[in-house]
C-alpha cells in the first residue's frame, strides 16, 4: 500500500475528522472564524459572479464559449492556489490537483452542451448526461491512480452519523416544499424540466422517468467529484480549508442557474462539504441533489 494510501486509510480514522463538531470545520475552535470564513468567501465568491455577468456578460456566453470557461474557472483556481499554498508544503501536489480540478470543470461546463442539433431532445439529453457523468468521474480516477489513493476512499461508501440523519429527515421534506414554492418563479418554469417532451410533447411519462435516471447519475458523478474527490484529496493537503476551495468553484458552476439556486448553491456546498468529511460519504449529497432536483422537475410540472 502506497503512503498516500495509508494516510486516506489514517484519516478515515482521526477523531478530529469524524467527531468534529461544527466549530471546527475550518480548523478553529471559535464560531466567529467560521463565520468570517463564510462571509468572506461569499462577499468574494457573488462579487466575481456579478462583473462576470454584468460586465462581461457571462450569461450569454457560458457553456458555449470554452477560452471564457477556462478563464473564468482560472481565476476562481488561481486564487484558491495562493491562498491554500500557506497551509500545505507541497505545493507541487497541490497544482496538480487543481489544476485536475479546474480543467475537469472547464470541460464539463462545455463539452456536454455541444449536442448535435438535429438529434432528438432524448438523444441529446442522453449526450449530456454520458459526458457529465464521464468528466466527473475520470479526473478524480486519473489523479487517484496517479497518485497511488484509493478511488473508495473519495466518498464511495455507505456512511451517515445519527446527528445528520436527523437532520436530513427534516432537511428532504423541507427541500421538497422549497422546490415547490420555488417552481412558481418564471425563471424556474423557463428553465426545468431539461425533458420538454411530456405533457406537452410527443413524449411520455416513460421517457420523463427515464430521465429522471439519467439526470440522478450526474448528480451520484458531481457529488463523487465535488464532495468526493474535492474535498478528501484536498483534505490530505490542506486539510478543513478543502471545504470552501470546494465551494467556490461549485458555486460558480451555477452561474446561468436561477439566482436563488445559485446563491443557495455556495452554502449547500459547504454543508454539503462538511458532512462529507464527517461521514466519509457522498450519500448525504446524493440524496439531497436527487431529491431536489427530481422535486424541481415535478414541483415546475405541477405548477404549470
Amino acid at each position: 500500500m502506497t503512503t498516500d494510501a495509508v494516510e486516506i486509510d489514517r484519516v478515515a480514522e482521526l477523531p478530529d475528522v469524524a467527531e468534529s463538531s461544527w466549530r471546527e470545520v475550518f480548523a478553529c475552535r471559535d464560531p466567529r472564524h467560521v463565520a468570517l470564513v463564510v462571509v468572506g468567501l461569499a462577499v468574494a465568491i457573488f462579487s466575481y459572479e456579478a462583473v462576470l455577468v454584468v460586465v462581461f456578460d457571462a450569461r450569454e456566453w457560458w457553456g458555449r464559449s470554452l477560452p471564457g470557461l477556462v478563464l473564468a474557472y482560472g481565476v476562481v483556481f488561481v486564487a484558491i492556489a495562493l491562498l491554500a499554498g500557506r497551509v500545505t508544503d507541497d505545493r507541487r501536489r497541490l497544482g496538480i490537483f487543481l489544476a485536475t480540478g479546474w480543467v475537469a470543470m472547464a470541460l464539463v461546463s462545455w463539452v456536454p452542451r455541444q449536442r448535435p442539433a438535429d438529434w432528438s431532445e432524448s438523444a441529446q439529453l442522453a449526450w449530456w448526461a454520458g459526458w457529465v457523468v464521464a468528466i466527473y468521474v475520470a479526473f478524480p480516477i486519473v489523479y487517484a491512480v496517479s497518485n497511488g489513493q484509493s478511488v473508495r476512499s473519495y466518498g464511495l461508501r455507505l456512511g451517515m452519523f445519527r446527528g445528520e440523519a436527523a437532520i436530513f429527515a427534516v432537511l428532504l421534506p423541507a427541500i421538497v416544499v422549497g422546490a415547490y414554492v420555488s417552481a412558481g418563479q418564471p425563471r424556474f418554469q423557463e428553465t426545468y424540466p431539461f425533458y420538454t417532451q411530456w405533457p406537452d410533447g410527443p413524449g411520455s411519462w416513460g421517457g420523463l422517468v427515464a430521465w429522471w435516471g439519467m439526470y440522478a447519475l450526474t448528480f451520484v458523478a458531481l457529488e463523487f467529484f465535488f464532495r468526493g474527490f474535492l474535498v478528501t484529496a484536498g483534505f490530505l493537503l490542506i486539510r478543513w480549508w478543502a471545504v470552501p476551495a470546494m465551494a467556490a468553484p461549485y458555486c460558480l458552476l451555477h452561474l446561468d442557474k436561477p439566482l436563488p439556486e445559485m446563491v443557495m448553491s455556495l452554502f449547500g456546498g459547504l454543508v454539503l462539504g462538511v458532512v462529507a468529511l464527517r461521514t466519509r460519504s457522498i450519500l448525504a449529497g446524493v440524496l439531497a441533489h436527487v431529491t431536489l432536483a427530481v422535486g424541481t422537475d415535478a414541483a415546475v410540472l405541477l405548477r404549470r
